[in-house]
């Protein structure tokens, strides 16, 4: 049964919205202009053609939206499974609709959701018997004409037709869930292929924290590699003394020593600040040579910086992704 009939820029009709009540309802006019629109958003309603023009002039499109109470018992007809599985379990109501635009393109919706002419038509034939002057469109229908010869072929017939659809609703269910478990089954395979491919990643990166922190060390090292060389070489001279500086604070040292050798034995506490002196002096040595060897010794692989960037890069990346 249609309950209400909804029109937009069709023709003649800029707007109406009509609610129909039970039994018989009459719609008269002086004219047949605004009936015969009435009729065609009908006939839209049910997946026919769009007439040139159809648009009101100056709308961009035209709308008719029909909403039509749903027979027990009709969406388990197999023809209409596939409508069916888009509609709430128990609906009892169904709103079709169509969309015209001002180029002729239309658009057809069941419950909201796209559709294909051919469903409006499915379902539509199916709620609306329509007679028109010299016709009876719902006849020109196969399923229609399916529905009178199966209903003139006896009970027993009928009975048969209702095993199969019971039947065939199982079979379509069963369908409906085995698909649903092999989508289960490969998005279980992707996310098994997903942890693999992370497993594997974390593999080749080997993240190790000891390792990290030696890496970063050695990432400082390298990219103050310059500055650490000329800190080493200056404070090496500067010990050692070269032939373009002052003495360093080695022959400084050893200037003292000889000074207090003149008078060693005679006072026991002068002779232990000279031997602090020739202690000190020994240290220096030994301290400006471990300088002079770092800063020869400084210097970088080459593209291992480089390395080092993209191999903590990478770890840093994992470790913000898991």
């Amino acid at each position: 049964m249609l309950l209400e009939l909804r029109i937009e820029n069709l023709l003649l009709i800029e707007r109406a919205e009509l609610r129909f009540g039970g039994g018989l309802n009459a719609i008269t006019g002086e004219t047949g202009a605004g009936k015969t629109v009435l009729a065609h958003s009908l006939d839209l309603l049910l997946g026919g053609r769009a007439r040139p023009q159809i648009v009101r002039p100056g709308a961009g499109e035209a709308w008719v939206e029909g909403v039509f109470s749903l027979p027990e018992g009709l969406l388990d007809e197999p023809a209409l499974a596939e409508i069916a599985a888009r509609l709430p379990a128990g609906a009892d109501e169904v709103a079709l609709g169509r969309r015209i635009g001002a180029s002729g393109r239309t658009s057809a919706f069941i419950a909201g959701r796209s559709a294909a002419a051919a469903d409006l038509t499915a379902l539509g034939s199916r709620l609306v018997s329509f007679f028109g002057q010299h016709e009876h469109r719902r006849l020109a229908l196969g399923s229609a004409q399916l529905e009178i010869l199966d209903g003139s072929a006896g009970s027993e017939h009928l009975a048969v037709r209702g095993r199969y659809r019971s039947a065939h609703r199982r079979a379509a269910a069963i369908e409906h869930e085995l698909a649903e478990l092999r989508e289960r089954q490969g998005s279980r395979e992707r996310d098994l292929d997903l942890l693999r491919f992370e497993l594997a990643e974390i593999d080749e990166a080997s993240p190790d924290a000891e390792r990290v922190a030696e890496m970063h060390a050695e990432r400082e090292q390298l990219r103050h590699a310059e500055a650490l060389r000329a800190a080493a070489g200056g404070a090496s001279i500067a010990l050692s003394g070269d032939a373009d500086s002052d003495a360093g604070a080695i022959a400084l040292l050893a200037g003292g020593g000889s000074a207090l050798d003149g008078v060693e034995g005679i006072d026991p506490e002068l002779d232990a600040l000279a031997e602090r002196l020739r202690a000190a002096s020994v240290e220096l040595s030994d301290l400006a040579g471990e300088l002079r060897g770092l800063a020869e010794h400084v210097e970088a692989e080459p593209g291992r910086l480089e390395g080092l960037d993209e191999r903590l890069a990478a770890l840093e990346r994992l470790r913000r992704k898991h």
